[in-house]
């Protein structure tokens, strides 16, 4: 009982550990963002083509290609990972004539081997509307049945090999353990899995073996193959010389490979994820797994006192599955609040049908430890015996459960599909070579973003240790539009911060400060972001000015016109403001930067009509105008649009 306590508490410290600093899962390797972005309109073309993943690809088994509007690839370099970035790739591009283009891409996580897919346009030199962007989102092939089986395979062999070496030297003993056909029958379970696992990774990858176990991801298959054969090795010795050394070797080998299993699958990248997952499966060993030793030693009659040792171990392995259970679901589904929408995707249905077989099992250990151990010697072996063989039936059924489920991605990653499909990435280096900046502008659109800094040392890639980053913002065209942003530091490492400095169409200068204690330098962008999304409708009517309604993402809408929209005289924009049901949204206040034929753009300035209703007197000359809206709602809505109207023809 001492060493069940020592065990105990150990546990219990490693499942602290994983509670305090787990972090939720990411989604295999979604692309989080990409320039260009997904439907940008550049004026020139690219140079290179830069992809963002979730988790770090395995450049090895990335493949990216462009294709025009007719379906013909163009050429492209080889897909690196910049200095510095372990989460990037990027891949050279020719120089290519104005046109829409499509990027495909194709990749495996270095953290969990999945292969993610998915494609993004872009245009250059044509109009908006030419450019289409593509759906959101990543997509993962579905679980082969090859990788299936060799994951059930897997999990069993170990589950029964740890069950071995834990029931042996606290339960059972070391002779009532030496089974050398169970123990040769498990061990080769869990190494035709693992040869299952690797032959349907390299199918699904779609590259020769050699060159997948060459890989990153292929590491992760390696060193579980390797595992694998030690713990062949502990079964060989236990057989032959079942002492207690011999079979704590084969605990400890076989706790040891269910850890390289936990370093190849959702939870790596994260060592507390890694350490509640290492702990469910060592959980599962010593319940589970322990199992099939005590249903072995009551057909061969065990003692009261050894069945009850067994009932507490079971009962420390019992709570080792559900704790580290239920706060990996959490993580790997992004919070608790996947519990009230538990079959949105294929890994939270499959889930919901592992924890219904899981609770079955419970009942069916409640009904064992409370009634069939505690009246052990009153009832006989009988009832034991065949509650115990009901559960290892529920078991293999778990297994299937679980082989199933860890080849699906834990969440549909919304952040990243957000991410990919909008945001704008612009990336620069001071004059002197010292700092890089990467600086995410999400969505990238004229008006309200958040501007993500990501700021390394220029030969090393680490972060760069600073006291304050800030962002100034000039127009060139406008000398007297600027405006300067302050960002906060975040526990990821990256600096952060939202504002609507953005405000106007064009070409913007932004200058990232960073400073440091001693020190600071200034980093030179350059930002074109793209028109909001929107509808517009023109309403034309004889003797009317042009009424333009311009419909945003939100439901909220823009009226806009200009009276009498004659050139030659002083005429009034309008602008006016409405929520989604059609009544008047009241405005904080609203400007139009407008860009007049030839000649500078300029704003105007707005007068007052009503709650969500400005104007503004302008001079019009004949010809095609263009107006940027920009508007503040008084309940924190902000407001996009743009609209051309051609005057006098």
């Amino acid at each position: 009982m001492r060493r069940l306590a020592v065990a105990a508490v150990a546990i219990g410290a490693a499942l602290g550990w994983g509670l305090l600093f787990a972090t939720p899962a990411e989604a295999h390797a979604e692309l989080r963002s990409s320039d260009p972005a997904n439907g940008q309109l550049l004026q020139a073309a690219p140079d290179h083509i830069e992809l963002v993943f979730t988790e770090p690809p395995d450049v090895g088994l990335t493949t990216v290609g462009v294709v025009d509007s007719s379906g013909a690839s163009l050429p492209t370099g080889p897909p690196e990972r910049p200095p510095g970035s372990s989460k990037e790739i990027q891949v050279h591009l020719d120089p290519v004539p104005d046109g829409v283009y499509t990027v495909t891409w194709r990749t495996v996580s270095a953290t969990d081997g999945h292969v993610t897919a998915g494609a993004f346009t872009f245009g250059v030199g044509v109009s908006q509307a030419d450019v289409t962007p593509a759906p959101q989102g990543s997509q993962t092939p579905p679980p082969s049945p090859l990788g299936i089986a060799g994951r059930w395979s897997l999990y069993v062999g170990l589950a029964v090999l740890l069950g071995a070496g834990a029931t042996g030297l606290v339960a059972f003993g070391t002779r009532t353990n030496a089974r050398p056909w169970l123990l040769a029958t498990a061990w080769a379970l869990a190494a035709v899995g693992v040869a299952a696992m690797t032959l349907a990774e390299r199918s699904t990858v779609g590259v020769s073996l050699g060159t997948m176990l060459s890989s990153e991801a292929g590491g992760k298959y390696v060193l579980l193959a390797a595992s694998v054969a030690v713990v062949g090795v502990a079964v060989i010795a236990a057989s032959l010389s079942p002492s207690r050394v011999w079979f704590a070797v084969l605990g400890v080998a076989a706790a040891g490979a269910m850890l390289a299993r936990a370093l190849g699958g959702h939870a790596a990248g994260s060592a507390p994820e890694v350490t509640l997952q290492w702990l469910h499966f060592v959980g599962v060993g010593a319940w589970i797994g322990g199992l099939a030793w005590l249903v072995l030693g009551l057909v061969r009659r065990l003692e009261p006192a050894r069945v009850r040792r067994f009932s507490n171990l079971a009962a420390i392995g019992l709570a080792v599955v559900v704790v580290s259970g239920v706060l990996r679901s959490v993580n790997e589904m992004g919070g608790w609040g996947w519990w009230l929408h538990p079959f949105g995707t294929d890994y939270g249905t499959t889930l919901v049908v592992k924890i219904a077989i899981v609770a079955a099992l419970i009942t069916l250990g409640a009904v064992n430890r409370f009634r069939n151990v505690a009246r052990f010697e009153d009832l006989g072996s009988r009832p034991l015996l065949r509650t115990a063989g009901a559960e290892l039936g529920l078991a293999v059924a778990v297994f299937a459960a679980t082989a199933v489920l860890t080849g699906f991605p834990p969440q549909p990653n919304a952040e990243a599909a957000h991410h990919a499909a909008r945001s704008l990435v612009v990336r620069g280096s001071d004059f002197a070579t010292t700092t890089r900046v990467a600086l995410t502008i999400t969505p990238g659109t004229v008006g309200q973003n958040t501007f993500v800094a990501d700021v390394t040392d220029y030969d090393t890639g680490r972060p760069v240790v600073a006291r304050a980053v800030s962002l100034t913002f000039a127009l060139p065209s406008q000398p007297q539009v600027s405006s300067t942003l302050d960002l906060r530091h975040t526990a990821r490492g990256t600096w952060e911060g939202d504002g609507t400095a953005l405000a106007q169409n064009g070409t913007w200068s932004v200058t990232v400060l960073v400073e440091d204690p001693q020190s600071s330098v200034e980093i030179p962008l350059s930002v074109t972001p793209r028109r909001p999304e929107q509808h517009v409708s023109v309403s034309r009517v004889e003797g009317q000015p042009d009424l333009y309604t311009i419909t945003l993402e939100d439901g909220l809408e823009i009226q806009s016109y200009v009276d009498p929209g004659t050139p030659g005289r002083t005429n009034q924009v309008h602008v006016t403001a409405f929520d989604q049901d059609g009544k008047e949204l009241p405005l904080e206040s609203a400007a139009v930067t407008i860009t007049p034929p030839s000649g500078a753009a300029f704003q105007p300035d707005m007068l007052r009509f009503g709650p969500g209703h400005f104007a503004a007197n302008i001079d019009l000359t004949g010809g095609r105008w263009s107006f940027d809206i920009a508007a503040h709602a008084r309940d924190g809505s902000e407001l996009v649009a743009s609209f051309q109207q051609t005057f006098g023809g």
